[in-house]
């Protein structure tokens, strides 16, 4: 700019480089350490004590959700294939429905989402981890992260935790160079690749449909329908989980958030396409 000296050019420079030393390496997550709790309680008492199984009735640390995820292929030129993921939205806290809106699929980039079950605070914030880490890594590497490294990071953060009270079932679902590809993490550090995958007290009722629905080629109708079908009977099954049901498409050129569908109008949409009354007959 007008005015200025070499030595103005020098600082700016010494200035741009302090900042990439500082803002662009790998966060060094590792060496974080959980505030202890006061009075020195140790965490794992403290859960076991207020939570445990021999906690009382009211204070008991119960979870319940069901999430799903499942990659198909396009059965037409027309349609685009890709991931379906499909959850609930209800947080309970024992025999308490705490809220009925919650979002269970957190964003973690542009073609990739991470699915919430089990504690939430937990789920909530190693997700914002894994999605600070996979941001950084695209600043600095000029490429988007895989789906396989970023669940890599998200387990090994975990595993760094295990035995100290976190409750993480989480499902790292995304798009990239390699295709679609499904990752299922927990609290113990464990990590798997799946093809169809369900998470959370109500995933046998959503598996029972999967086995039974799903099919490697499907139509974009087809498969959002067994994603809406498989949460809905999850939640008339399963008394942790309910509210509406959050579907997100993931293709290979983007991400589709459909409008949430409420599951009990959903109940009565798929009794209709059955043609058959919604009351349970026991002669059937």
């Amino acid at each position: 700019m007008w005015g200025e000296t070499f030595d103005d050019f020098e600082s700016e420079e010494r200035e741009l480089a302090v900042a990439k030393q500082n803002f662009m390496h790998e966060p060094a997550n590792m060496n974080f350490t959980f505030p202890s709790l006061p009075l020195g309680i140790q965490p794992v008492e403290f859960m076991n004590s207020h939570f445990g199984a021999t906690a009382a009735k009211n204070m008991k640390f119960r979870k319940g959700t069901t999430t799903l995820a499942f990659v198909y292929e396009p059965a037409t030129p027309a349609d685009k294939g890709g991931i379906i993921v499909a959850v609930d939205s209800r947080a309970s806290s024992g025999e308490y429905i705490s809220s009925k809106s919650v979002m269970k699929i957190l964003d973690i980039g542009d073609r990739m989402v991470a699915t919430m079950a089990g504690g939430a605070a937990d789920c909530q914030y190693w997700t914002r981890i894994v999605a600070k880490y996979c941001t950084l890594y695209e600043l600095r590497e000029k490429t988007p992260i895989t789906v396989s490294a970023a669940s890599k990071y998200f387990a090994n953060a975990l595993f760094g935790y295990r035995g100290k009270g976190l409750s993480v079932g989480s499902m790292v679902a995304g798009y990239d160079k390699k295709g679609p590809q499904i990752f299922k993490v927990d609290s113990d550090g464990d990590r798997c690749s799946l093809k169809v995958c369900s998470v959370g007290s109500g995933s046998l009722n959503a598996y029972g449909i999967l086995d039974n629905h799903y099919k490697p080629k499907m139509t974009d109708e087809e498969a959002r329908k067994l994603g809406l079908r498989a949460i809905m009977h999850a939640t008339f099954r399963d008394s942790g989980s309910g509210g509406v049901c959050n579907l997100c498409h993931i293709t290979p050129t983007e991400k589709i958030r459909l409008p949430p569908m409420d599951v009990s109008k959903l109940w009565y949409e798929f009794a209709d396409e059955l043609g058959r009354d919604i009351v349970y007959d026991p002669r059937e």
